[in-house]
């Protein structure tokens, strides 16, 4: 204190000074002396929050943003669930939906499809009074600042600057479709083509089209195997050892059904059932194990965000990029 009290202090006359000086020199000095604590104790705040609120930042955003309007979205983090605005959220889930090193207008478009959930969410909530989704509902998890920290390591500095502007770039942009929020599906890697939203969903598909993505059968996990035991096989389904396998295919590739013996689960339960990263697969049996290849990462409906990448990588902006994996859709911006 008595340095910082120094600093604010005016500078007296130089000169010599004696025990004799009058009694007005005396009331003077002890007025300096009350204006100066006096100030500290009104800077005193400020400087404590330069100095020790660094850290803290993000959650004194979160707590100052409470008395804004607009839609918030609950999330779960490891200190319990917290509330946050659509755009917070929007950032930390886009850091945890795509790799980090994609081409910046994949991240938008990323961003826009994240945008897009969120009001498909608010839109469809069960209580219409209610100005909070979940990130469940949204059905993208949150990664928060901490998290991306650790995730990203030196580099983190650098893409929170990077995945911050592609959301604010986009702010307020959103995908419609026939007049309504869509509901747009993502996913890492195909099997060298997206799937027909049709053919999945069973009905419209929302302008989710099969697109040829040439690049991806290139991609180091593009084709992944997994080998088990025969009996850890039939034991995983639940069902007795034997019986024949069909499997029934969409236009892409990628299991639409799976039948053993009469009985029917869809391929996306029996990847389920087996940690298969993709629906798109094929079994071998042979020597007491069974053998199943997969093509592509993901459910293969949607957004394919490495043909993406390798299509920014060529000149593609973020529109280009939802409208070829979204035909008709529109781009619309908030009020």
């Amino acid at each position: 204190m008595k340095h910082f009290l120094a600093l604010i202090r005016p500078r007296l006359m130089a000169g010599r000074y004696t025990i004799g000086r009058n009694r007005y020199t005396a009331r003077r000095q002890r007025l300096f002396d009350l204006c100066a604590v006096f100030l500290f104790l009104l800077l005193l705040p400020y400087a404590c929050s330069l100095l020790f609120g660094r850290d803290e930042g993000l959650r004194e955003t979160v707590e100052l943003a409470e008395e804004q309007p607009g839609l918030w979205v609950v999330c779960r983090e490891p200190e319990g669930e917290k509330k946050i605005p659509m755009e917070t959220y929007i950032q930390g889930a886009l850091a945890a939906s795509i790799p980090a090193d994609c081409s910046y207008e994949a991240l938008k478009a990323q961003a826009v499809i994240l945008r897009t959930l969120c009001i498909h969410a608010y839109e469809n909530r069960p209580d219409s009074a209610d100005r909070f989704i979940r990130a469940s509902e949204v059905g993208q998890r949150y990664a928060g600042a901490g998290e991306r920290q650790r995730l990203w390591g030196s580099t983190f500095e650098e893409r929170e600057a990077l995945f911050a502007s592609a959301v604010s770039d986009t702010a307020g942009m959103y995908l419609t479709w026939q007049e309504r929020t869509m509901e747009p599906a993502y996913f890492w890697l195909s099997a060298g083509r997206t799937r027909d939203g049709q053919e999945v969903l069973g009905r419209e598909g929302e302008g989710m089209v099969s697109v040829d993505c040439p690049g991806d059968s290139q991609a180091e996990d593009f084709e992944q195997t997994l080998t088990v035991e025969e009996q850890e096989f039939w034991e995983r389904l639940g069902m007795e050892p034997g019986g024949k396998i069909i499997l029934t295919r969409d236009s892409a590739g990628y299991v639409l059904q799976v039948t053993i013996g009469g009985e029917d689960l869809s391929g996306e339960k029996f990847r389920t059932l087996f940690g298969l990263p993709s629906s798109c697969f094929f079994i071998e049996g042979a020597d007491g194990q069974v053998r199943i290849t997969t093509r592509g990462v993901g459910h293969g409906l949607g957004f394919c965000q490495h043909e993406a990448d390798r299509l920014a990588a060529e000149g593609a902006g973020w529109e280009e990029l939802l409208q070829t994996f979204f035909k008709d859709a529109q781009i619309r911006k908030t009020e």
